[in-house]
């Protein structure tokens, strides 16, 4: 083949996985966390293969549809205990209000008073800010059923990527070896690497979650807040999340103390929701990424909570790995780089 004719083909394929690169995009988050469910779960899957003969498509099938199962009782199961907990909730709440013993304007005044600000009628600010919102919400209604569409099939996407990631995982990765233009041994280093930073990454998520559910759990119990295990395990599940996190328990837990004249364990909850159960998130899972991935710990720090803030949960989840490629990349440069000097 002649220079240009190669040349051609060269600039093919970048405009082809550039094109194939923006399609796939919307999706590229979820093919991320298939692959680090599957680096998981693989010894799982070995598992599984010897039992059923080395039958790859059936012990993938099987893996898959298990994890599938499983996050979806779990999560159902999680949904149907919290709303029983909020419907629980609610009552409470509004026998605090028919009591007496909750007069948001007797609050306000009392802050007002304290704190030297103008007093507000707080209840029609309430009203109001709830009927925009009501409006909002119908408004927003097809987004809202549009996000739940995009959440299924999501799901699905993630159990069909894991099917054939378990079956063909080496295939693929492989293949990809033998497209990077880098001695195969290069090539292995750096698929170790991005193995090392889905582990790390499965590892963190969900010891952070454990530790924040714990430490939450404990910060409730202290304050009286009833069935602290289940609303520390709440916590567990929102502290895997980008968005809200820990203090979507938390924070209205500590404002109906407040509300309920229990000032110190209002403020003592709050305290500790904010100073220790947040920033937990902040420094053990970059600690766990770093420690697995041998990386500086700073770099993984700014790596993880830059991804987070800038991109979101892609960013949190891709960063790292980002990070990982380019350490392996500058191993590699430096090694070619002294084999040349020699």
């Amino acid at each position: 083949m002649k220079s240009f004719q190669l040349t051609f083909v060269h600039i093919a394929i970048l405009l082809s996985l550039l094109f194939l690169g923006t399609v796939i995009a919307p999706f590229l988050t979820t093919l991320v966390l298939a692959a680090i469910l599957v680096t998981g779960t693989y010894p799982i899957y070995e598992w599984t293969l010897r039992k059923v003969h080395g039958k790859t498509r059936l012990a993938g099938a099987i893996i898959s549809l298990s994890i599938g199962v499983i996050f979806s009782l779990v999560f159902f199961v999680f949904i149907i205990l919290l709303s029983q907990e909020a419907v629980s909730t609610y009552q409470g709440f509004e026998g605090w209000i028919r009591s007496g013993k909750f007069n948001l304007n007797e609050l306000t005044a009392k802050a007002s008073k304290y704190f030297g600000i103008p007093a507000v009628d707080l209840v029609s600010s309430l009203t109001q800010a709830a009927q925009a919102f009501s409006g909002s919400l119908v408004e927003q209604s097809t987004t809202l059923l549009r996000s739940i569409v995009w959440l299924i099939i999501n799901f699905f996407l993630l159990v069909f990527a894991m099917y054939f990631f378990f079956k063909d995982g080496k295939y693929i990765v492989e293949s990809i070896e033998k497209i990077i233009p880098l001695p195969k041994h290069f090539g292995q280093e750096i698929f170790q690497k991005f193995q090392q930073v889905s582990l790390a990454m499965l590892y963190g998520i969900f010891l952070t979650a454990i530790v924040q559910g714990i430490l939450g759990g404990i910060g409730l119990a202290v304050a009286g807040v009833q069935n602290p295990i289940f609303w520390g395990t709440v916590m567990a599940f929102f502290g895997m999340l980008p968005v809200g996190g820990t203090g979507i328990v938390w924070l209205p837990a500590s404002i109906i103390l407040l509300a309920g004249e229990h000032y110190v364990a209002g403020i003592g909850l709050l305290l500790w929701g904010a100073l220790i159960v947040a920033l937990v998130d902040n420094f053990i899972k970059p600690y766990i990424i770093s420690k697995q991935t041998k990386t500086y710990p700073l770099a993984t720090f700014l790596v993880v909570i830059g991804g987070l803030m800038v991109f979101g949960l892609k960013g949190a989840i891709i960063a790292p790995m980002v990070l990982a490629a380019l350490v392996s990349l500058l191993h590699i440069y430096k090694l070619e780089t002294v084999q040349k000097e020699i």
